[in-house]
């Protein structure tokens, strides 16, 4: 797009090729033709150049550099104006004069006027036959405006005005036509301040309401010869200060960016990057076995800690296998010693005891085994058990002899069988008697 307008205003202007202009564009909304419509700057930089030259010598560089209509945004971004509605600007420099319309806060249309403060001093010396000099016609017109006291030039300033607010008239006119809008608010402002009775002619000749160009923010404003433009250079800094938005700026010696932004930047940047990438594996092996030594210093008093308490364990662990070492030997050589004692007494207790009461239980069963008229023919001992074998010669003196036995205290009889035993000679009952002595 930027060709094609670059291409079109080239042809249409009849701008000399060999020349290095800053061309910018802005569309027009609410143009009634079917087609496009863009407003286009251009500005010769060599021109450009030329002009802020010797700043740019003294400061080193320009920042912003805006042309005069664009200034009026920072009315809209620091609120000092609502973004509704459209207003138009009017303002008189000493070779310049222009009109600039803003639609909702945005720059809309601009127009070139020819109501320069020059050409209002050529126009006044024209009709009044008299030259004066720029300062003397600005203090008059800022101080009596169109209200001159000689009659005479004051019928002149005000034909002078009506001239131009009917000139101004016609745009406004042409603009509301075309663009199909409705200009609300005129704001008339110039290098001289406000001039006195002007808004007479703007509500009575345009039909339109004034407002006063007042928007001097600084507190010592009053201390210094300041224009409303500078007042609007001043607020469009801090706009750009504050956004950076470098949509209008014009200026030819602008600050570089940061160096980290630059090519250069960056490539000190990658090498720098590179350097440290390449130092860091070194610092960090180096700070990795520093670590590491700080671990391994730290277990190893840990060790070491635990280390004595193990070792102070297996102490009292020896100490505690020895005892019981020692405390089973003791108990070994105390049990023998008991374990022979009890023998000891098993024997005598047997020889005293048992073997007494056995000698009783033998003779009690003799003469038990007599008064049954049976005969003994063996005894047998077996711990507390006596096994006596008795015959007999017929099966009632074994009955009656049993019979005894049992109910003689303290004796127990067991008999399993009573056999008859015969041969040649004799007949006998014979029988195995154990008895237990208790």
């Amino acid at each position: 797009m930027l060709d094609a307008i670059v291409i079109k205003v080239y042809e249409e202007l009849g701008l000399d090729a060999t020349l290095d202009y800053k061309i910018t564009y802005l569309e027009v909304v609410g143009a009634s033709s079917d087609e496009r419509a863009f407003n286009v700057f251009v500005v010769d930089n060599q021109l450009l150049n030329t002009q802020f030259d010797a700043i740019a010598a003294r400061t080193g560089y320009l920042d912003y550099v805006a042309i005069a209509p664009f200034l009026y945004e920072s009315l809209y971004s620091r609120g000092l104006l609502t973004k509704e509605g459209t207003d138009c600007f009017i303002y008189l420099q000493r070779d310049d004069a222009f009109l600039v319309v803003y639609q909702n806060g945005e720059y809309f249309q601009s127009r070139q006027l020819r109501y320069n403060l020059k050409f209002l001093n050529d126009k006044f010396a024209e009709l009044t036959g008299s030259k004066l000099e720029e300062n003397t016609f600005n203090m008059m017109l800022s101080t009596y405006g169109a209200n001159l006291e000689s009659p005479a030039e004051r019928d002149y300033m005000i034909q002078i005005f009506d001239d131009m607010f009917y000139y101004i008239n016609d745009i406004i006119n042409s603009l509301n036509k075309i663009y199909n809008i409705r200009i609300q608010n005129i704001y008339f402002g110039s290098d001289v301040g406000k001039i006195p009775g002007i808004e007479v002619f703007v509500e009575n000749t345009l039909n339109l309401t004034y407002k006063e160009f007042n928007f001097s923010v600084a507190k010592n404003a009053k201390e210094f010869e300041l224009t409303q433009l500078d007042t609007l250079m001043f607020l469009t800094a801090q706009n750009f200060l504050a956004n950076k938005d470098e949509e209008h700026n014009y200026s030819p010696f602008k600050r570089p960016p940061p160096i980290t932004q630059r090519t250069s930047g960056k490539l000190f940047g990658y090498i720098a990057l590179g350097l440290l990438l390449g130092a860091a594996y070194p610092l960090y092996q180096y700070g990795h076995g520093y670590y590491n030594s700080l671990i391994s210093d730290q277990k190893e008093a840990e060790y070491a800690q635990v280390n004595a308490e193990l070792n102070k364990v297996k102490g009292i662990d020896e100490n505690l296998n020895k005892q019981i070492t020692q405390t089973r030997e003791d108990f070994a050589r105390e049990n023998k010693i008991l374990t022979d004692r009890l023998s000891l007494l098993d024997g005598i207790f047997d020889k005293k005891i048992n073997y007494a009461m056995k000698a009783i239980a033998i003779h009690d069963l003799s003469n038990m085994v007599v008064g049954s008229q049976g005969n003994i023919q063996s005894i047998k001992t077996d711990d507390r058990n006596l096994t006596v074998n008795v015959n007999t010669r017929n099966d009632k003196q074994m009955t009656e002899l049993l019979k005894n036995i049992s109910e003689t205290r303290p004796y127990s009889v067991y008999t399993r069988s009573i056999i008859l035993n015969e041969n040649e000679q004799t007949v006998v009952y014979d029988s195995n008697v154990s008895v237990e002595v208790e």
